[in-house]
């Protein structure tokens, strides 16, 4: 793969990285991320023991199912590793848990704002102004 292609795929993968976390680190009723961070440490987890993309899907859909993962990010996680090489699926995950612990962590975030991002260079314009 040349370097264009393997940064247009990295470019890829850190923006459905990016509308993931944005949707994952939703604050719930009690204003706590609509995903607990230990579920979105525990996909990656299965993904590096397991080996196999089609075991992550099976297991995002069970934790859709159980409530630990709400029903709009399991869309969007399903969407985006659905198809994904293992070595790809692993990176997107890696993404997707910096940018969802950035997103919940002690940096200020103004939620409104983030309403309408859907790639990792929006994300950055909006935490970075």
């Amino acid at each position: 793969m040349s370097s264009v292609s393997t940064q247009s795929r990295q470019g890829q993968l850190l923006d459905w990285a990016t509308e993931a976390a944005i949707s994952a680190s939703r604050p719930d009723r009690d204003g706590d991320p609509i995903v607990d961070k230990a579920t979105v440490n525990n996909l990656l987890a299965f993904l590096q023991s397991r080996r196999s993309v089609d075991d992550l899907m099976a297991y995002i859909i069970r934790q859709g199912s159980r409530g630990e993962i709400d029903e709009q990010t399991a869309k969007l996680l399903l969407k985006y590793v659905k198809g994904l090489e293992l070595k790809d699926a692993l990176t997107f995950l890696g993404y997707f848990k910096w940018i969802y612990e950035g997103l919940t962590g002690n940096l200020r975030v103004d939620r409104g704002r983030l309403r309408n991002v859907k790639t990792f260079k929006g994300l950055v314009d909006v935490l970075a102004s």
